[in-house]
């Protein structure tokens, strides 16, 4: 509950300014362990897109090795893949088709993106695979 009341105490608008990418990813990661607590799926897969995507503005600065940046974005798509089914997901689901067509061609996102493309179509996911 403290982390909600803190949370709405600071400004997205501002957080989002130029210089402040470190406290940035920082709140957004304070954010993912209350939303995962607190079951909201959805809103911890927006908050790992938004990780994301200030890593890919910033690589250079915030990520040193690398791999930080590629697990926001598998967690970004496996809490996305695990939300309930919502108009709002389906429009994520086809942003990401759409925008991030190169982290979804890596190898290491195979399983993902080939799962992402079966949620995005109109038929019955088979059992077996």
């Amino acid at each position: 509950m403290r982390c909600q009341i803190l949370s709405r105490k600071i400004s997205k608008k501002h957080i989002s300014e130029k210089g402040l990418e470190k406290q940035k990813v920082q709140y957004y990661r304070f954010m993912v362990q209350y939303y995962v607590h607190e079951r909201m799926t959805l809103e911890t897969a927006k908050a790992y897109q938004t990780i994301y995507d200030t890593f890919a503005a910033n690589p250079e600065e915030l990520d040193k090795a690398g791999n930080e940046r590629s697990q926001a974005f598998k967690y970004f798509l496996i809490y996305l893949l695990l939300s309930a089914y919502s108009n709002e997901k389906v429009d994520l689901l086809n942003i990401v088709a759409a925008k991030y067509t190169r982290e979804l061609d890596d190898a290491s996102n195979e399983v993902l993106s080939r799962y992402l493309r079966r949620f995005l179509t109109a038929e019955l996911l088979p059992y077996s695979s």
